[in-house]
């Protein structure tokens, strides 16, 4: 079926739409039928300069979808806004790439799954991280069972001082802070590499003493913010517990007086493996020497190549009748994690978690 040709609709013209449509158009086998976003004018400004007629542009994803009928719909909406549009386009019958996280909120992510299950269409979670060259070499690694049982990792994601504003800093956009914006990818690329283990129980601490007591209006990415309207949380740290009996530390910052917290690793019952570079690590299987094995001939890529080849698995499986690049099932016990994460720091203990999503947040 290489020549058939995918009509593809995207919800939001944010930076994450633009990008979406932007590795689309270098797709010869996906059409843009339509572009859709709430502010009026959006849409159209963003579809203008991607060279996409003006008679495809909406401000209501439902009209969109119904009018243009396209074979798939990508959600690029803020984090709070993602729940309507990705479960109208599957009870439309309508495939769906949806921009990370799957939801801010378990019962967002727990009303999309069961949407999900009640389809037969592709619903992925647009991690561009697990197309990346090492990221591929180290579930290649994972998967020969080099590690053995994978029975500990640390999750990590860092900056200094990176907090995003606009968006990124309300409640009511955002959901939550880091933890949504970065800290999804590091827990998502372990759970993944782990063989997406049930979690059980999380221990959390989160805070926003840094972003609270600096002084002005700060200009970066998303927009400005200030101490005054910062609302979420700028690091999290927090111990996962996993029915196989596993665990895993997450540390995810914005801000943070180090310039390191340490690297993602792994350790197996076999061997060792941490990323960034990517490493593997192990102790005397020749004679008493400790061996560390790094791979050679990884290829060097833009940053930009693991985004397009999530789009380009995306569209190519809604194409061929493939089966999503990304289980959801995989993705939702982020959600499940990261709700355990907020919950424990808020209620100071540890908490116990729940991998189903059958009755999570049901409305009758």
């Amino acid at each position: 079926m290489a020549d058939k040709k995918i009509r593809i609709a995207v919800v939001g013209a944010g930076w994450a739409g633009q990008a979406h449509v932007k590795f689309y158009k270098d797709l010869p086998f996906v059409e843009i039928v339509g572009w859709a976003d709430v502010a009026p004018g959006k849409a159209a400004t963003a579809a203008a300069s991607a060279g996409i007629p003006a008679d495809r542009v909406f401000t209501d994803f439902r009209q969109m979808i119904d009018r243009v009928v396209p074979d798939a719909v990508s959600v690029c909406t803020f984090n709070m806004g993602h729940r309507e549009p990705t479960i109208y386009a599957l009870e439309a019958g309508k495939h769906v790439l949806l921009e990370k996280p799957m939801a801010a909120t378990l019962d967002d992510a727990a009303a999309i799954m069961r949407a999900w299950e009640k389809t037969d269409r592709i619903l992925m979670v647009a991690f561009q991280p697990d197309f990346s060259a090492e990221n591929l070499a180290a579930k290649q690694i994972v998967d020969t069972g080099m590690l053995g049982d994978i029975y500990y990792s640390e999750a990590v994601t860092h900056r200094r001082f990176g907090i995003p504003g606009g968006n990124f800093v309300k409640k009511a956009t955002a959901g939550f802070g880091t933890l949504v914006d970065t800290g999804v990818y590091a827990i998502h690329n372990n759970l993944w590499l782990m063989g997406d283990p049930k979690p059980i129980a999380v221990s959390a601490i989160t805070g926003n003493p840094l972003a609270k007591a600096y002084k002005g209006i700060r200009q970066t990415f998303g927009g400005p913010w200030s101490a005054e309207e910062f609302e979420v949380e700028e690091f999290a740290f927090a111990f996962v517990r996993f029915e196989n009996g596993a665990a895993m530390i997450v540390k995810s910052t914005w801000a943070a007086h180090a310039d390191s917290i340490g690297r993602t690793f792994f350790l197996g019952t076999k061997a060792g493996l941490a990323l960034d570079p990517l490493e593997v690590f192990q102790n005397q299987s020749v004679g008493e020497f400790n061996m560390t094995m790094t791979p050679k001939n990884i290829a060097k890529e833009e940053s930009s190549a693991a985004w397009g080849l999530k789009m380009r698995r995306f569209a190519e499986a809604v194409r061929d009748g493939l089966p999503s690049p990304i289980d959801p099932r995989g993705v939702y016990l982020v959600n499940v994690i990261m709700d355990g994460v907020i919950r424990s720091a808020a209620e100071k203990r540890e908490v116990a978690v729940n991998a189903s999503y059958a009755l999570v947040g049901a409305r009758a």
